[in-house]
């Protein structure tokens, strides 16, 4: 039994490390849209902050998990984005968003 731990411990001590550096550079942003063009999409962070991300033709958009090539996040939307610094602007790769339910 003590070396089933011993293995276990092990393994984790091995294995986790890799998950936490997996996304690499990614800058993660969750907030809600304020603003949205064809190009850029403005998000407020829970702290208040404003992000813009620019949006480009390789960008991922999924609306409640499924992913779409039609639908964009509209103003009110709630945004968790994946972006990556390029040129001094944020440009989002992946965009997962979803309309907040009425009270």
């Amino acid at each position: 039994m003590k070396h089933m731990i011993a293995v276990l411990l092990i393994v984790m001590f091995v294995t986790v490390p890799s998950f936490a550096f997996a996304h690499g550079d990614a800058i993660h942003i969750l907030g809600t849209v304020t603003d949205t063009t064809q190009e850029r999409i403005v998000v407020t962070t829970p702290k208040g902050e404003s992000v813009t991300l620019m949006i480009q033709d390789k960008t991922i958009f999924q609306l409640d998990g499924i992913t779409t090539d039609t639908a964009r996040p509209t103003v009110g939307d709630r945004v968790v984005a994946e972006a990556e610094k390029e040129a001094g602007h944020l440009v989002a790769y992946e965009v997962r968003f979803a309309t907040p339910k009425t009270k």
